[in-house]
């Protein structure tokens, strides 16, 4: 694997649905904020590592919507900004309906909320354009090209039938569904969307069962030949693997000990006195499993009197996409459950449940993280959850135990946790009993075992790791002439690059 410093290309050209930044208006002065999300942490920490191992000054270029001011301000001194203007009413059917309301359900397994309609589809279509039109107009040779997550499927093609050369990768943050779910999409949308990935050279996932399903659909829905994770098309070769997203590992790890955050552990403890504390994060998204969480907590209360006063369970909810209809009712049966819960159990002492429906910041998150006894992560359904890997990148304190649903792709890598299925409120039930009773000794263990590993695979070897498969695959295209190799040749030269 190359490091940063070997990488051949030129510049860095990100595209993806936000800008990693917005502006917030405060009074008379606009301010550049961060945007939340897990492919804005890494791509701004991964900046910092490459700026430093560059040679040049280059920039990496950020394509994405977001406000013009953005495109006019030197906002980082790491990125240029270049905003796409997407008209309301096509961004409405585009990013809400075709997005939000098609692919992330049915991504997600959730196909009965799934809608299917002509006129999103359309939008979508429409979007990509601008998108590429954009890419187009800023794109030199020597770039790579990295497209990110599921608002963007059709862009790689567009990219990769007007500029043939140019060197491409796709990374999905969310699952690819399996080939008999994906087929619920109409026959000439599932083409258009494994078409427009295959414009890629290089197609990333989270995990091998995402690469394999997608694999699976194109096989069947394209007929192409695949061979040891390369498809093979008319006159080129794209590889799609699994790419575990990491974190910087190092800036969470090490935030323990910083002044602000001691002193948010210090005022926590106070207010938890010798309480253990069961702590959760998520964003506002019924695929997170949060009622299902409360239940299972419930049960929990129902089974094990013998931890009522002595636990509670922070449940932190970061507000997200709350004007939507489905969205707003999640929020409204969450809080009556919670108020359901601790109006049952708690007295003037004591509530079981803390919930907080708010944005944290860093120094604030990395306290609760380390001074959590159990980390309750427990999605229905999840591309990797970065969560699950911050928590266990901040246990100094208890060696806190983790609780994760198996269908986070994170449960791949953190296997010493304790892996749940988040419909079996009983299990999970007594998972949080189990982890709250768990040895000292063993609880180390386990978190010293998956901290290494998130060292080891950190969100900067991934990209390094990406990159340096891309370009393997470049160098593969120059040596394949797919059209008049015969099939061992083609093998042969696979092989060397395994």
């Amino acid at each position: 694997m190359k490091t940063f410093g070997q990488l051949s290309f030129k510049r860095l050209v990100i595209v993806a649905y936000r800008l990693p930044f917005k502006i917030i208006k405060n009074g008379d002065a606009d301010t550049a904020v961060q945007n939340a999300g897990g492919l804005v942490s890494a791509i701004l920490s991964l900046s910092d590592k490459m700026n430093a191992n560059a040679e040049s000054n280059e920039k990496i270029i950020w394509i994405g919507t977001g406000e013009k001011q953005l495109g006019e301000e030197n906002i980082n001194p790491h990125f240029d900004l270049y905003p796409v203007e997407i008209p309301d009413e096509v961004n409405e059917k585009y990013y809400g309906g075709f997005c939000n309301d098609t692919i992330w359900p049915l991504f997600h397994y959730f196909p009965s909320i799934t809608t299917y309609d002509k006129s999103y589809f359309e939008a979508y279509e429409q979007a990509n354009q601008l998108f590429f039109k954009k890419v187009k107009d800023i794109i030199l040779p020597g770039d790579f090209i990295w497209v990110h997550h599921y608002q963007l499927f059709l862009l790689p093609s567009l990219i990769r039938n007007s500029i043939p050369g140019v060197n491409i990768g796709f990374f999905l943050h969310i699952p690819f569904p399996s080939s008999e779910l994906f087929r619920m999409l109409p026959n000439n949308w599932r083409e258009a969307i494994l078409n427009g990935l295959l414009g890629s050279d290089l197609i990333g996932f989270h995990t091998n069962d995402y690469t394999q399903h997608f694999l699976r659909s194109v096989k069947r829905t394209l007929g192409l030949e695949i061979q040891q994770n390369y498809i093979h098309l008319e006159n080129r070769i794209v590889k799609a693997d699994a790419f575990p997203i990491g974190i910087d590992y190092d800036k969470f790890h090490n935030a323990c000990s910083i002044t602000e955050v001691v002193k948010e552990k210090r005022n926590l403890k106070k207010i938890l006195s010798d309480r253990k504390l069961i702590f959760s994060v998520d964003r506002l998204d019924y695929s997170k499993g949060l009622l299902n969480r409360l239940k299972s907590y419930e049960r929990f209360l129902e089974k094990y009197p013998s931890w009522h006063e002595k636990a509670i369970f922070n449940m932190v909810v970061v507000p997200s996409r709350d004007t939507i209809d489905r969205y707003i009712e999640l929020k409204k049966e969450i809080e009556a459950t919670v108020g359901r819960i601790n109006g049952k159990y708690s007295n003037i002492s004591w509530r079981p449940i803390i919930y907080q429906y708010k944005s944290l910041t860093f120094n604030e998150l990395v306290a609760l993280y380390d001074i959590s006894f159990v980390g309750l992560i427990t999605p229905l359904r999840d591309g990797m959850n970065l969560v699950a890997k911050e928590y266990i990148a901040c246990q100094q304190e208890n060696f806190g135990v983790l609780i994760l649903s198996e269908l986070a792709g994170a449960a791949v890598e953190l296997n010493e946790s304790i892996l749940i299925t988040p419909n079996d409120i009983e299990a999970t039930s007594d998972a949080i009993f189990t982890a709250l009773e768990m040895r000292e000794s063993e609880r180390e263990a386990k978190v010293i075992k998956m901290q290494k590993r998130l060292k080891n695979y950190d969100v900067f070897t991934w990209a390094a790791d990406f990159f340096s498969q891309a370009e393997e695959v470049k160098e593969m295209q120059q040596k394949l002439k797919v059209n008049y190799l015969n099939f061992k040749t083609k093998n042969e030269i696979i092989n060397t690059y395994k």
